[in-house]
């Protein structure tokens, strides 16, 4: 019984016989791989790229260091005119800046018969230390070029530009570009408010100027009131040396007689 349960050995497998003229498999690459040696590269190697290159025979490390640093370029360029530094000035040193608006400006163009944009910039009103009087100074932003530059004169009236209460519109004469010239300007703001802001310091500049010129007007009138009797008396005083100087002479030639 214990016999009979004993494992029996595996049954053998049995290869069946190759038939005649039947090739062996050859593997994709083989065992011995020829590759390279009909192209020339079967003693190809790579280079190991940590590995610095070979300094040249008859040098060490340092004197290639050293020759590295000597080839560097250490020639300093100057230009060939010496320029020597311009103060600028933009013409406005004395004057104090009394309100400052950023807008667009536009003008009237009389050969086109529409508004033309003339820039996007800051507008001040600048005040002359020593004669007082207000100018409007309106410049481009980044180019800073003038664009507007006239006396805030008496008497200019500030109109709504076709009911809108951002954009407000005047004449006067103008020298933004160097002459005098009538100009018809518009000016819009970003906000009602910045808008009469604008409208108030125009005014006061308005009634600034006013009393200025007039004051100036009296003065020119007193000193043309004071010339001609000034010339008046000196034609005296002359009239009067011319005659002494007449009987002086007259008294010693009777003297001399």
């Amino acid at each position: 019984m214990a016999d009979s349960q004993a494992a029996s050995p595996p049954p053998a497998v049995k290869t069946p016989p190759k038939a005649e003229g039947e090739a062996s498999p050859t593997p994709v690459f083989g065992s011995a791989s020829t590759f390279g040696s009909a192209t020339g590269f079967a003693g190809f190697t790579g280079v190991d790229a940590s590995k610095s290159p070979a300094a040249p025979e008859g040098t060490s490390g340092g004197d290639v260091e050293e020759a590295a640093t000597e080839e560097e370029c250490q020639a300093e360029f100057k230009p060939l005119v010496q320029l020597a530094e311009v103060e600028t000035s933009t013409g406005e040193e004395a004057e104090t800046t009394l309100a400052d608006f950023k807008c667009k400006l536009y003008r009237f163009d009389n050969d086109s018969g529409e508004w033309k944009e003339r820039g996007v910039g800051q507008t001040r009103f600048l005040q002359h230390n020593q004669n007082k009087k207000i100018r409007l100074l309106m410049r481009q932003e980044k180019t800073l070029k003038i664009r507007a530059n006239h006396i805030v004169m008496p008497g200019t009236k500030l109109q709504e530009h076709s009911g809108n209460e951002k954009a407000w519109v005047w004449s006067t004469f103008d020298f933004a570009d160097e002459e005098q010239k009538m100009e018809l300007f518009c000016m819009r703001f970003s906000s009602v408010d910045r808008a009469k802001e604008f409208k108030t310091k125009f005014e006061e500049a308005m009634d600034r100027n006013d009393k200025l010129l007039l004051a100036d007007e009296a003065a020119a009138g007193e000193k043309e009131l004071e010339s001609p009797a000034s010339e008046a008396k000196a034609a005296k005083e002359k009239d009067a040396s011319d005659l002494a100087d007449q009987v002086g002479k007259v008294s010693v030639a009777d003297s001399k007689e």
